[in-house]
């Protein structure tokens, strides 16, 4: 599905409208910057199955040595918003990631990926930009993992808001069994954590 048919089905719905709002601003931002050389929606709206709670999430890829700037075209997006709560981090080399939860309960998720860092783009994704064939060197056929499947407690401290709202987002769609085991997985691994430092 290109860009604009998916935007034309998620304008449809009322319960995205903050969502795809902001997806909006991000996409024109990334098209616009000639050092985003391909980027795609992934994740729940991607697969078809985002709600009101469902964050966005975004892969950029840049061009060589040019990851922060193709960040900064992202979070300046951002700039009016209330951020309650920011996760950084890198995945290697010129590849910095960003998860945001806003202050109106919209969160996003957003990875600029370099040249020299290994990432393969797992299915579903839609294309919001694809310049000399990026998408498709990237591309795998494997299915993108879920949220349960994710390491607990995965970015320590700094991270636990960001695993509580995804509890909450399970709560809040009644499937409390999942929220249940998770955070029994969280528990244990706070735990540990815990013995590691005394």
């Amino acid at each position: 599905m290109n860009f604009e048919a998916f935007l034309e089905q998620w304008r449809k719905n009322p319960a995205t409208t903050l969502q795809i709002t902001l997806l909006m601003r991000v996409a024109a931002a990334l098209r616009e910057s000639s050092d985003c050389i391909g980027a795609v929606v992934v994740g729940s709206f991607a697969k078809q199955s985002a709600d009101r709670l469902s964050d966005v999430d975004l892969v950029a890829f840049c061009a060589e040595g040019k990851g922060q700037s193709v960040f900064r075209a992202m979070m300046q997006q951002f700039e009016p918003a209330e951020i309650l709560f920011t996760v950084d981090g890198m995945h290697g080399p010129d590849s910095p990631f960003r998860k945001l939860i806003l202050a109106d309960m919209t969160s996003i998720e957003f990875h600029v990926i370099g040249p020299q860092t290994q990432l393969e783009l797992e299915r579903p994704f839609v294309e919001i930009v694809n310049r000399g064939g990026v998408l498709e060197a990237r591309a795998s056929q494997r299915r993108a993992p879920t949220d349960r499947d994710m390491t607990v407690f995965r970015y320590g401290d700094r991270g636990l808001a960001w695993e509580l709202f995804n509890c909450l987002k399970w709560l809040w769609r009644g499937e409390y069994d999942a929220a249940k085991r998770y955070l029994i997985r969280l528990g244990k691994a706070i735990e540990a954590s815990q013995v590691k430092h005394v």
